[in-house]
């Protein structure tokens, strides 16, 4: 073979500083870029972690050079010492992410750089440069929900959808940790720092309360605060029915409100504490996991602890809870057995307790409960449970045909038949002893019927919400209040014609 028949191996690239890999990165929509001594660099791109056949082998002495462009001199020595490093990495005027340097089973030095953010000076960022000017500009607008990322432009949720507030430009590394320093503690800060995660509420005077969640992701700091009134709302301005005030009137037993989350429980919750407030004279604690809507007392006397804050846990803020004479006690999640227990005797004791559960329907809280527990103690505890048991209410979230969301609601009274079934276990038959209206129980297909009936919400946002879309695709085609499996079929709309 001759010399001119021999193809020449490919040029292959040896970028001198590590500005040239994180442009070409970017270039290529890469996530994550990876380098190791001995290795080609590597991006991760749709998910996959690729090798840059275009680059040369990382060398020890560029590693090097690489790590002295993007830390500073008290990180690498960090790194040196410790041999792992998870931080910020920045270069001037060029870029800003996140670095895990570490080395490898086999000895060698390797980073991984990720929510890498190229600095744009002509793009404006964040317009207020607070949280506070955010929250003001989404009250404006009328949103529930802020979202805040790094890397991304803020996004509001208006009416139920996901809308780019990109005015605002992309929030960086350091914008995010100005805004934890704005909103939280410096306690609340560690615990993020050890945690990768926090719950927290920020009150804004005259304004709106915020629930916040921070969050650690690949893509780095993430910040989400849901709006919440200062007014906290009556049972009438949010259409719940009018059993939610008789059952926050009773004076002892347990009332669960269940949903997924968002779906507006403790919204639900803070109304039925409302009618409470304004008509009778009665000892009110709540333990909250964080406080969303602040009580003023009226005509009760309110105690309002959050967990994490004012206490260490839920079981420990309702064995103290006991002791504070209490008429009614709310507990914002029943997250663990020891908390059922409390709940279920304080319910037995001359108190009214209201909780939440996560679970859909209202049947399952029940379950939910009895799951807490081993199946040799379930049948006594059930006995317990059903004895406390005054009614269960689960709830969703529809958006309405105005571009808001209201509340569909399955209400389970624990009348005296529906506590027998409870006994014998018989779930199934519950579903239809609700579906025939005793004590203002129904299901949340009939309450959806009644909402999509009213033309408050469409057909597909009703079907989209219902936990059996077949029975209730049967109930609206036949104008029928009660699903196929009743075999109680009553026309509500007698003299409707069918369309």
């Amino acid at each position: 073979m001759t010399a001119t028949q021999v193809s020449a191996a490919p040029q292959l690239n040896t970028p001198t500083s590590i500005r040239q890999i994180i442009q070409d990165a970017c270039d290529r929509c890469a996530s994550v870029i990876y380098l190791q001594i001995g290795r080609p660099p590597f991006y991760r791109i749709n998910g996959e972690m690729l090798p840059q056949g275009h680059f040369s082998t990382v060398t020890a002495d560029l590693f090097q050079h690489y790590l002295q462009e993007v830390l500073s001199p008290q990180q690498i020595q960090h790194y040196a010492t410790t041999r792992k490093l998870d931080s910020e990495a920045r270069i001037q005027g060029f870029m800003q992410g996140r670095i895990i340097c570490a080395p490898t089973a086999q000895g060698t030095d390797s980073l991984r750089l990720y929510s890498i953010v190229l600095d744009e000076p002509d793009v404006e960022v964040l317009k207020h440069g607070t949280v506070r000017g955010m929250v003001e500009d989404a009250f404006k607008q009328k949103a529930s929900d802020i979202h805040l990322q790094v890397g991304e432009a803020p996004r509001f949720r208006i009416q139920s959808k996901m809308v780019l507030q990109a005015s605002y430009g992309r929030v960086t590394i350091a914008q995010f940790e100005e805004f934890l320093v704005e909103l939280l503690t410096p306690a609340q800060r560690e615990k993020f720092q050890a945690h990768q995660e926090l719950d927290t509420a920020v009150l804004y005077e005259g304004l709106v309360r915020c629930r916040v969640n921070c969050a650690q992701s690949m893509m780095g700091g993430s910040m989400v605060l849901r709006l919440i009134s200062l007014d906290v709302p009556t049972l009438k301005k949010l259409n719940l029915p009018t059993v939610l005030g008789y059952l926050a009137e009773e004076r002892q037993g347990l009332v669960l409100i269940t949903g997924s989350v968002n779906s507006g429980k403790s919204t639900s919750l803070a109304a039925m504490l409302r009618h409470v407030n304004d008509l009778y004279p009665r000892k009110i604690v709540t333990i909250e996991d964080p406080i969303e809507y602040v009580h003023t007392s009226n005509q009760s006397l309110f105690t309002q602890r959050e967990v994490g804050l004012h206490t260490q846990e839920f079981k420990d803020a309702l064995r103290a809870a006991l002791r504070q004479d209490p008429d009614i006690i709310l507990i914002g999640e029943m997250r663990d057995r020891e908390t059922v227990d409390t709940a279920i005797r304080a319910s037995l004791t001359g108190h009214l307790v209201l909780g939440t559960l996560h679970t859909k329907g209202a049947v399952n809280a029940v379950k939910r409960l009895l799951n807490f527990y081993s199946p040799e103690e379930q049948e006594n505890v059930r006995i317990q449970i059903v004895d406390a048991l005054n009614a269960v209410i689960a709830q969703a979230l529809v958006p309405t045909t105005q571009g808001g969301r209201i509340a569909a609601l399955e209400i389970m009274v624990n009348t005296a038949t529906i506590r027998d079934y409870l006994l014998k276990g018989n779930f199934d038959e519950i579903h239809l002893l609700m579906e025939e209206g005793v004590d203002s129980s129904q299901t949340l297909n009939q309450a959806i019927y009644d909402l999509h009936e009213s033309g408050t919400i469409s057909t597909a946002d009703a079907l989209s919400a219902s936990l059996a879309p077949d029975d209730l695709a049967y109930m609206l085609k036949n104008f029928v209040r009660r699903s196929s499996r009743s075999g109680l079929m009553t026309t509500d709309y007698n003299n409707r014609s069918a369309s």
